[in-house]
């Protein structure tokens, strides 16, 4: 058999890195130093690599992060600032997810709050773990929409099934007590699933005041903050005049 066929086989096995890396490691003569065992394993390794890749970048399309898709590792940390070394080596690693765990950052406009948001998500997704992310106010509008054409109860099933949900900007508008009933069905569905990051201006004392029920409010408050890593973001200028001060120079 031939290397074409050969080739044409893997095409069809749906193995096209492998097909490809085979043909260039033949031409190159890598197999001449190398064992059957080592090329063949060297081979294999080439077209799980790339599926990996391609999955990671599945993951990162769907999640919805803003274009600047910022990594764990651009994260601007220090004590002063609200967030150190050690509270993001916490999220280099999927424990906090498969413990349920949740994160709550809150603080002024600009201090950071989405970019660290995004960040750890993203390092979720290269963990290959599903990942969606969305403003608070979309929220509300994905859920109207899922009602009026009879798919909510398939939008939370999809929200279930995210590991990672990001709630950016959250109680930035006023809800009502109709609103608050799908708000609490999906941190319940995410309770059992996985993790919720929420980013708010607000502290954590001043959300009960942001929202219509008492008894709900509790309910919602409770199981967002009672098992959640919890960040009060600090800082004298907007990270985004910082940014743009950065560029202008």
């Amino acid at each position: 058999m031939n290397i074409d066929t050969v080739c044409k086989q893997l095409q069809e096995l749906h193995m096209a890195t492998m097909a490809e890396q085979l043909r260039q490691r033949l031409a190159n003569g890598d197999h001449k130093s190398l064992s059957h065992e080592e090329f063949i394993a060297l081979l294999v390794e080439d077209e799980y690599l790339a599926k990996k890749q391609k999955r990671m970048d599945r993951i990162v399309c769907k999640a919805g992060f803003k274009p600047e898709k910022p990594a764990i590792e651009d994260i601007i940390h220090s004590d002063a600032r609200g967030i150190s070394h050690k509270d993001i080596l916490q999220f280099t690693n999927g424990k906090w997810i498969e413990d349920a765990r949740n994160i709550i950052l809150t603080g002024p406009t600009g201090c950071g709050k989405s970019f660290i948001a995004q960040a750890i998500a993203l390092q979720a997704c290269r963990m290959g773990y599903i990942t969606r992310y969305l403003r608070y106010t979309m929220l509300f509008e994905e859920i109207a929409a899922a009602k009026g054409t009879g798919q909510y109860l398939k939008l939370l099933k999809a929200l279930s099934s995210t590991r990672v949900l990001i709630i950016d900007d959250f109680l930035m508008q006023e809800v009502t007590v109709k609103d608050l009933t799908p708000l609490m069905e999906i941190i319940e569905e995410k309770q059992q699933t996985g993790s919720i990051i929420i980013t708010t201006q607000y502290p954590i004392v001043k959300w009960h005041h942001r929202m219509p029920d008492p008894t709900m409010a509790d309910a919602i408050c409770d199981r967002l903050t009672s098992n959640a890593y919890k960040f009060n973001m600090r800082g004298e200028q907007s990270m985004r005049i910082k940014a743009k001060k950065s560029q202008d120079k």
